[in-house]
């Protein structure tokens, strides 16, 4: 599975679309896609994913937006983002979804 397909899967989960589109879309393995989701906080019905995803994010030391591992510091404030990338992509998100 190439990133692009990793990040394609994460997209799409998070639109709350299920394991059969998502793996027919991508032309994967419904297995492939439901052992990806299971792997990286994804797992269940679309619409809690949606709600649930950065709860898990949070708990799992994972970037909100990319879902990469995080290195948590010793001492200051937790991470949320692995890049200034990242960040800059989720204020951007977050305010078009308040318009």
């Amino acid at each position: 599975m190439t990133n692009e397909q990793k990040t394609a899967i994460r997209k799409m989960r998070l639109q709350g679309l299920g394991y059969r589109a998502t793996a027919a879309t991508l032309g994967l393995k419904v297995h492939n896609v439901e052992e990806y989701c299971k792997s990286h906080g994804l797992a269940g019905d679309g619409a809690l994913v949606k709600l649930n995803y950065p709860i898990w994010c949070q708990q799992n030391n994972r970037c909100m937006v990319c879902g990469d591992k995080l290195q948590q510091p010793k001492t200051g404030r937790r991470k949320r983002f692995c890049s200034g990338r990242c960040r800059t992509r989720y204020c951007l998100m977050k305010k078009s979804m308040e318009e």
